[in-house]
C-alpha cells in the first residue's frame, strides 16, 4: 500500500497503468552526515534497477550551490559516510582501484582511495552500529573486519563437523547456509601510510565502534556470555588503541548497543532495553536512550518516553541528544537537553524520520518519509524552518533517468 500511494502521489499511475518495471524508477534517501564545518551534507540514495537487487550510492551535497557529487561508478554500492574531525576527508564503504572496502576521499568527493577490507560474517548479529570511526586527529581510522574462527577448518571439510549451537543461520528469507565461522574484530589503519594493525582477537565478535575525542579509547560492543550463540546480550567495552588494553563498561543482563562518546568524552549515550538474557529470536522489546559516564558509572535511562526510541546523536556542543520516537505509525524526532531536562518534540508531522545528523550551528540534516512520498533529504535551520533538499522521484519534472538528485523547492 505504501508503494502504491507513493506512485499515486508522484503521478506515475495517472498517465499509464502501473507495471512492475516502474519500481526501477523509485529512489529514496537512507543515510545522512553533516560535515563538521556545516558546508556539505553526505547522504546515500537507494536505487532500484531491474534486473538485480537494489543498490545504494553515496552523494555529497554542497549547500552553497546545491550541487551533488556521486561517490560511486555505475551501479557500485557506496555508503555509511563518516567525516574526518578536521573536515578534510570523508570515509565510506565502497569501491576504488578495483577493490571494495573502506574508502577515503577528499571532502568534495575527489581522489577516492582504498584503505582496508570490511569483511563480514553470515552469523546473525542483530543491531550492529558503526563499522568505522575516525581518530580525533584525523590521522587514523578504526574499522571492523572479519577473520576466520577456530572452527573453520573442520566446518569446511567433508564431512562438515558441527561444534556450534548456531551452525546454520537463516539468511535472505529462508536461504539457509552453514555458518561461515568468521569473527568480527577491530583494526586500525593509518591514513598516511596505509599500515593496518589488529586490535582485538579471539572467539568473540566486536563491532559498533566510536573513537573517543580524547584519542585514548575506542568504544565497541560485544557479547561475552559463556554461550553467546544461545544468549544475546550486548555489553559496552572500551579498548586503548595503543596498549590494546580492554575494559568493560557494562555487565548487565540488558542489551546495550550503538554507543557514542559525548564531544568532551565525559559521557556515553547508547540504545538499550531492560529485558534480561534473551536469545537471538526474541529481542523486540522497546529500545530507549541510556547514558553512562565514560568510566561506566552512573548508568541511567536518559529518555523515559514510553515508546521505542532510535539511535541517539549528540549535538556538536554536547548539550543536546537527538533521537527518534515511534508513535501511532509515525517516527518523530525529539531532542533531549543534556544532562537533564524534558524531551522536546521537533518533527511530529505524519511520516517517519529515519536518520538525523546535527550541524555545527544548530542545523539538522535528516531523512523524512512523508505519506505518499519516498524518503528525501531535508535541512532544518537553527530557527526551526525545514526545507527539502532532494526531489529524487520528480520524473514528471525532468529528473535525470540516471538518478541524479535535484535541489527542491
Amino acid at each position: 500500500m505504501r508503494l502504491l500511494s507513493a506512485f499515486l502521489s508522484l503521478g506515475l499511475l495517472s498517465a499509464a497503468p502501473f507495471v512492475p518495471a516502474d519500481l526501477s524508477r523509485m529512489r529514496a534517501v537512507q543515510q545522512v552526515a553533516f560535515s563538521p564545518d556545516g558546508t556539505r551534507i553526505a547522504y546515500t540514495v537507494q536505487n532500484h534497477h531491474a534486473p538485480g537487487m537494489p543498490y545504494s550510492q553515496l552523494w555529497v551535497l554542497t549547500l552553497a550551490d546545491g550541487n551533488s557529487v556521486r561517490l560511486a561508478e555505475g551501479q557500485d554500492n557506496s555508503g555509511s559516510p563518516v567525516w574526518s574531525p578536521d573536515g578534510a576527508f570523508i570515509a565510506y564503504s565502497g569501491r576504488a582501484a578495483g577493490k571494495t572496502g573502506l574508502i577515503v576521499a577528499r571532502a568534495d568527493g575527489s581522489s577516492p582511495r582504498w584503505l582496508a577490507p570490511l569483511g563480514d560474517t553470515n552469523h546473525p548479529l542483530p543491531s550492529r552500529g558503526a563499522r568505522f570511526a575516525w581518530s580525533p586527529d584525523s590521522k587514523r581510522l578504526v574499522f571492523v573486519d572479519a577473520t576466520p574462527g577456530p572452527e573453520t577448518a573442520d566446518a569446511t571439510g567433508d564431512p562438515v563437523v558441527i561444534t556450534r549451537y548456531i551452525y546454520k543461520p537463516d539468511l535472505d528469507e529462508g536461504n539457509t547456509r552453514f555458518n561461515d565461522n568468521k569473527r568480527l574484530h577491530l583494526f586500525t589503519v593509518d591514513l598516511a601510510s596505509g599500515a593496518i594493525r589488529q586490535l582485538t582477537r579471539g572467539n568473540h565478535y566486536e563491532h559498533s565502534v566510536d573513537w573517543s575525542p580524547k584519542g585514548n579509547e575506542i568504544l565497541f560492543v560485544s557479547n561475552r556470555e559463556p554461550n553467546e550463540d544461545q544468549f544475546f546480550n550486548y555489553d559496552l567495552f572500551a579498548i586503548n588503541p595503543d596498549s590494546e588494553a580492554i575494559r568493560r563498561l557494562t555487565a548487565t543482563e540488558n542489551i546495550e548497543y550503538r554507543p557514542r562518546f559525548s564531544p568532551d568524552a565525559r559521557f556515553i549515550v547508547y540504545q538499550g532495553c531492560k529485558r534480561g538474557l534473551t536469545d537471538l529470536e526474541t529481542t523486540m522489546e522497546d529500545t530507549h536512550v541510556w547514558t553512562t559516564d565514560a568510566d561506566g558509572a552512573r548508568r541511567r535511562e536518559l529518555v523515559t518516553i514510553d515508546n521505542r526510541q532510535g539511535p541517539p546523536s549528540w549535538s556538536p556542543d554536547g548539550n543536546t541528544v537527538y533521537f527518534t520516537v515511534q508513535s501511532r505509525g509515525s517516527v518523530h524526532l525529539y531532542r533531549q537537553p543534556f544532562p537533564e531536562g524534558p524531551a522536546q518534540p521537533l518533527i511530529t508531522e505524519p511520516g517517519a524520520v529515519s536518520a538525523v545528523s546535527p550541524g555545527p550551528i544548530g542545523q539538522l540534516a535528516y531523512v523524512f518519509t512523508a505519506p505518499g512520498r519516498p524518503a528525501e533529504l531535508y535541512l532544518r535551520s537553527a530557527n526551526g524552518q525545514s526545507r527539502r533538499l532532494t526531489d529524487l522521484n520528480a520524473t514528471s519534472r525532468g529528473t535525470s533517468p540516471s538518478g541524479v538528485p535535484m535541489s527542491a523547492e
